[in-house]
């Protein structure tokens, strides 16, 4: 039993358990009122939840493809939620997972509450979406922009400014960039976004700011749904409740992380420092741009200020020329491991223009334009801060590297990421006294979370685990491929003309639609260079990632044509979501096995190693089981789904390690097959070769 908050409008007491138990029971109103089929797995994790909730106790959860993870959290934590006062925190990966609560199993919850009586008083619970402030239009940093009194937009950027106030009297709903097609230009936005001091609680209101309204509906929410990224980067940050009082980002919350197997390595990511080449060049251009005359301070700077940004501007490009001659040379990627290795030159010029902007925002007269420079005050001591502890690598905790990315490779990122994350989420997170449930269709290796336990750092907790009700033995066929060229082969163009022939013949012979998963961009790029002529003979499409379309409409491709080979890497392991014949075939090319020479798997195989422990074992095995499973969870989607699995890797045959991924395969049986049974047609000399 559950008292509720006295200013609740029910009798005082309530039964969550036999609440939750009757909404999922087999003939429950789940059931009955939305006609969903009655799964007992969905019921099981659906009373976890109630006790872990009621007992105040964090819940790992591993819930196969189609138990309807979904609702058997949502709707026991909104019950918990209205009837203690205590808001709920529902934190994703994807933007499709959100989009799929928001869009469909919050209104479903809504549906049941509304239509059954002992629910009714919960009907009304209030939920709301938070992206990143950045993402928000500030409409009075847009009337600044457009008066003319914050920076001086000329030709195009004018034009776009135009477009976002257009867009924001008429057509805007959150208020957020992702609404605008195509998206806003980032300089012009980045003028009029939420971001910024400028856009506080006492110069801005919900009746006219987007980013206010939005605060203010998630403080009245009952359910707040977050991405994981801005999570950990608010807690990375400090924000949240002061430490005498429970909760991670509202006061007394509870928190339910979705795409769980995703924690580590986001909290990794936003936990560290990033620093670009782009992101500074484009601050010191923000606050004044020498070759165009513009910027935040023309209208105020004095010949000193003007000065100190030009030689600012000048340190910035020298020290990311020679980053990205002298130090990266021809590597994307290298890791930081001595104190001062890197030109120290950048320091001084950056710092006077910081003195300078603190010094100038003391003399404007406009208060708004003061918060302005003031802001990027702030902005530039931190990134002297996070400049000065990657280049001096001052937490010996940390792993320190530089990368070069973007579509010309000319966009340096100087990285940090914490070599271990428990000890921090185990502080900030699962020591406050808030329940964490946390649940993924793979959070276990063997049957145990042990080795995800340790890497999150949660020790005391709850654990279930339920398999997918879906019937893999006949809805699924599985082929392993036991002639393939070896993938680590030195001589890669007689493996990747392989690879092609082999995915011509599997794609081209069966009805539906295709996934290709691919362990690097250079295996994939070649492949649809090579098929696309011979698929546009076929009349049928063939679609790859990075190639001009984006996730979510290459999803749509998919759907729309029926018929597509689609080619992915990275993302498209997990996450992908496409029910029925347009996805008939999943083919895995090479076994997921991560680059040993990122600095942080390097940096954590030799703590491994000093503990004489085999990294492969404890470490890149463990990874690639899992990612493995997240591609062979890309198939069946629906409880009608039928389709074919292809494992391209012979080493899963070959290797003593190849027995770790066969024993995830959804059913116990499997065909090996040889290439010329897949190939009849292709010449013998390719098959030597």
């Amino acid at each position: 039993m559950i008292r509720f908050a006295d200013d609740q409008e029910t009798d005082g007491i309530f039964d969550l358990l036999s609440s939750v138990d009757s909404i999922f029971k087999e003939g429950g109103s789940l059931e009955k009122v939305l006609e969903f089929e009655y799964r007992p797995e969905q019921h099981e994790m659906a009373n976890a939840m109630v006790r872990s909730l009621s007992d105040n106790r964090h819940l790992l959860f591993e819930a196969g493809t189609g138990v309807g993870k979904s609702l058997a959290y949502l709707i026991p934590s909104v019950l918990f939620a209205m009837t203690t006062k205590r808001p709920c925190v529902v934190a994703t990966n994807t933007i499709s997972l959100q989009e799929q609560l928001l869009n469909k199993d919050i209104p479903s919850a809504r549906t049941l509450f509304e239509t059954v009586p002992e629910l009714y008083n919960f009907q009304g619970f209030r939920c709301a979406l938070l992206v990143g402030r950045a993402n928000y239009l500030c409409t009075n940093r847009l009337r600044r922009a457009l008066n003319g009194q914050g920076e001086l937009f000329e030709g195009k950027q004018r034009r776009e400014l135009e477009r976002i106030a257009k867009w924001a009297s008429s057509k805007a709903v959150e208020g957020i960039r992702q609404e605008l097609s195509p998206l806003p230009m980032g300089a012009v936005w980045d003028a009029v976004s939420a971001d910024s001091s400028l856009c506080s609680s006492k110069k801005c209101k919900p009746e006219s700011c987007f980013y206010r309204r939005a605060r203010s509906e998630v403080e009245e929410s009952n359910l707040v749904i977050v991405n994981h990224s801005l999570l950990f980067s608010l807690m990375g940050a400090g924000f949240g409740p002061p430490d005498d009082k429970g909760g991670v980002m509202f006061s007394d919350d509870f928190i339910v992380f979705d795409e769980a197997h995703e924690m580590p390595e986001v909290a990794g990511d936003h936990l560290g420092i990033a620093i670009s080449s782009w992101a500074l060049e484009m601050s010191v251009r923000r606050i004044y741009n020498p070759k165009k005359r513009k910027g935040l301070i023309h209208r105020v700077g004095r010949a000193i200020d003007f000065e100190a940004v030009e030689n600012a501007d000048l340190a910035i490009a020298d020290f990311f020329q020679y980053l990205h001659v002298k130090t990266l040379g021809k590597k994307d990627r290298i890791r930081l491991l001595e104190k001062g290795s890197l030109p120290m030159e950048i320091f001084p010029p950056l710092s006077r223009l910081c003195r300078c902007l603190i010094e100038l925002g003391e003399l404007i007269d406009d208060e708004s334009l003061k918060i302005e420079v003031k802001d990027q005050a702030r902005r530039m001591q931190g990134y002297l801060n996070g400049l000065s502890e990657i280049l001096e690598l001052k937490d010996e905790n940390s792993v320190y590297w530089l990368e070069r990315t973007g579509k010309q490779n000319q966009i340096i990122h100087l990285r940090s990421a914490p070599l271990e994350i428990a000890p921090v989420l185990k502080e900030q997170l699962f020591n406050r006294d808030v329940p964490v449930f946390m649940t993924s269709a793979t959070l276990t290796r063997k049957g145990s979370a042990h080795a995800f336990r340790s890497t999150v750092g949660v020790d005391d907790f709850e654990e279930g685990i339920v398999n997918s009700p879906f019937d893999y033995e006949s809805n699924l066929q599985i082929k392993v491929i036991s002639d393939c060229p070896d993938p680590m082969s030195s001589n890669r163009i007689p493996y990747l003309d392989f690879m092609v022939e082999m995915l011509h013949s599997c794609a081209s012979s069966i009805e539906g639609g295709t996934l290709v998963l691919f362990t690097n961009y250079s295996d994939l790029r070649y492949c649809y260079q090579n098929l696309m002529p011979r698929w546009q003979k076929l009349g049928r499409s063939v679609y790859a990632q990075g190639e001009g379309l984006s996730r979510s409409e290459l999803r749509q491709k998919m759907i729309e044509e029926q018929d597509v080979l689609l080619l992915g890497a990275e993302s498209f392991w997990k996450g992908f979501d496409a029910k029925g014949p347009c996805l008939s075939q999943v083919i895995i090319t090479r076994l997921p096995f991560e680059n040993p020479s990122h600095p942080v798997l390097e940096a954590k195989s030799e703590l491994l190693v000093k503990e004489g422990k085999s990294s492969f074992m404890e470490l890149t095995l463990p990874s690639a089981v899992i990612r493995f499973r997240q591609g062979m969870g890309r198939l069946i989607r629906s409880k009608n789904d039928v389709g074919e699995l292809i494992i391209m890797d012979s080493r899963i045959l070959k290797k003593g390690y190849g027995k770790d991924f066969i024993r995830e395969f959804p059913k116990k049986d499997y065909d090996i097959i040889s290439s010329s049974e897949l190939m009849p047609n292709l010449s013998e000399d390719f098959k030597s070769t």
